[in-house]
This record gives structure tokens, C-alpha cells and sequence, in this order.
């Protein structure tokens, strides 16, 4: 891991962490101004009622979710699974944020400035959730290994199940071409010196015979 990545996941995950606890530690009050969103939510979406119509167990739930993809982001344990939690609690919290400022805010420059601190922290939530550490997507080893087939002993149906499998297929799928192409040499190798000796062996009768 890069220490840009070290340093970058902590300090994105603290922040959900002590949202996430203040959650938790005080419900009331947060379940109190998440329920004018919950309410806007259930008239929209009835079926959500078993989630909107109980403000503190779900701001409990949202606290929970917070702590533990907090933590997990932060110290690289499943982070972009965790980043992608994060994105859609945030999504929310946002429009909350947003709605609460505005209803109780005049000042509309305030309110810009705490929606493009959000907006901000969501990109930073995308950009870690496509992170990965460096390795290279399935997308690419797919285009590679397709790349690399061309003239391997294998069938193109072998090398499809591969791609679509990726990771460790694909590195099998490697060994067992090498091991393949390193046989098939073998195999034209003794072909060639076979034919050479059968060749040899014709051309002796044929001395003979004259």
C-alpha cells in the first residue's frame, strides 16, 4: 500500500467514525432531524415504512453503518466495499444537510459552501471505492490475457471462461499455457528429428538399392 493510501483512508474514514458515534450516542436529537426526510421518503416510497416510520432505530442503524465502514475504510480492510457503504449513507446525510440549512438558513452562501463540502467528500468516497491498490482491473487482465492467447493450444472457450472468471483463473490458465507451449516445442522438436530419421533411413535405401 502506497503511504499516500495510508495516510488518505484514515482520514477519510475518521469522519464517518465520530458521525457514526455521535449517532449513536445521541439519537433523539439526530432522528429528530432526519425525520422530516424519512417522512418525505415513505410519501414517496410506502413500502420504505418499516424504515422511515422508525426515525431512531434507523438513525441507530445509520451510526452503526457509519462506525463500522468507517473503520473498515480506515484501516484498508475491504475498503472500496466499505467506500461504496459510505457513498450511500453520505448521499443521504447530504440531502438532509442540505434541507435542514436551508429551511433554517438566510445566508445561501453558507449553505453552497457546506453542499460542495459534502459533494467533495463524495468524490473522495469515489475515487476509493474504483481504487485498486494499484493492481490492475479484470477489464484489463481480460484484454491482456485475450491479447496474449493469440496462437496458445488452448480453445477460445477456455480463454473466455478465464476472463469472465479473472484473477486466479486467469493466472492458471497462464501456467497451464506455458506448460502447453513448453510441450507442444517438445513435441515438434521429436516430430522434426523423427521425420529427420525416417528421412535419413529412406534416403539409405534408396543409396543401396542403386
Amino acid at each position: 500500500m502506497s503511504l499516500i493510501r495510508t495516510l488518505a483512508r484514515p482520514m477519510l474514514g475518521a469522519g464517518f467514525i465520530v458521525h457514526g458515534v455521535d449517532r449513536l450516542r445521541n439519537t433523539p436529537e439526530a432522528a429528530e432531524a432526519l425525520e422530516p426526510t424519512l417522512e418525505e421518503v415513505g410519501s414517496l416510497v410506502p413500502q420504505a415504512e418499516p424504515v422511515t416510520g422508525h426515525p431512531q432505530r434507523t438513525t441507530q442503524v445509520l451510526g452503526g453503518v457509519q462506525v463500522v465502514a468507517g473503520a473498515a475504510l480506515a484501516i484498508g480492510k475491504f475498503p472500496r466495499l466499505a467506500a461504496l457503504t459510505l457513498v450511500g449513507v453520505h448521499k443521504l446525510d447530504t440531502y438532509v444537510e442540505f434541507r435542514t440549512a436551508r429551511a433554517e438558513s438566510a445566508d445561501g452562501a453558507a449553505v453552497r459552501t457546506g453542499l460542495l463540502k459534502n459533494l467533495g467528500i463524495l468524490g473522495g468516497l469515489g475515487l476509493a471505492v474504483v481504487d485498486l491498490d494499484g493492481r490492475p482491473s479484470l477489464s484489463w487482465r481480460a484484454e491482456h490475457l485475450a491479447k496474449t492467447a493469440k496462437g496458445s493450444p488452448f480453445s477460445d472457450k477456455t480463454h473466455k471462461i478465464a476472463e469472465q472468471t479473472g484473477g486466479e483463473a486467469v493466472k492458471t490458465l497462464k501456467a497451464y499455457q506455458k506448460a502447453a507451449s513448453k510441450g507442444l516445442k517438445n513435441a515438434e522438436r521429436e516430430a522434426r528429428q523423427a521425420v529427420a530419421a525416417v528421412a535419413e533411413e529412406a534416403k539409405k535405401k534408396t543409396e543401396a538399392a542403386s
